[in-house]
């Protein structure tokens, strides 16, 4: 599992990523299977884009939504994991280009759901052979 002060950022040279009502939908033009997060797990996609340290995240999750540190620091670096071996998201390494991430301060926490990464290849063969959404690609 990856540490607490461990930094992704997206894997932009092989996934598209839009996020759409608030669920993030990401799709791996390597191999053609499409993901989605939402709620919790969209939340942690946000902070991936800046690419924020696990602990940060956990800490931005536990001043948003009612969930105790630990579990949130679970919860967030199993997705973290997660990400990283579906080849979405990348560690960022050591490049000093890190986005600053301070959780803001919420009038009432909302409730916690734990983050979960959805999997779909249901499509995978036609993805994998015709990427949709080409405008994607290029805000990738």
């Amino acid at each position: 599992m990856l540490d607490k002060s461990t930094r992704l950022m997206p894997n932009s040279a092989e996934v598209a990523a839009e996020t759409l009502d608030g669920e993030v939908v990401l799709i791996n033009l390597a191999n053609g299977i499409y993901y989605s997060l939402d709620g919790t797990g969209s939340f942690v996609w946000g902070y991936v884009e800046r690419k924020a340290s696990s602990e940060d995240i956990a800490k931005a999750m536990v001043a948003s939504y009612d969930v105790s540190p630990q579990i949130a620091d679970e919860d967030v670096r199993r997705l973290m994991d997660e990400l990283v071996q579906e080849g979405l998201a990348l560690v960022a390494g050591d490049k000093g280009d890190f986005i600053s991430t301070k959780p803001e301060a919420v009038a009432q926490r909302a409730t916690y759901s734990t983050p979960l990464l959805n999997v779909y290849s249901d499509m995978q063969g036609l993805l994998a052979l015709d990427p949709p959404l080409p405008d994607l690609i290029d805000r990738a």
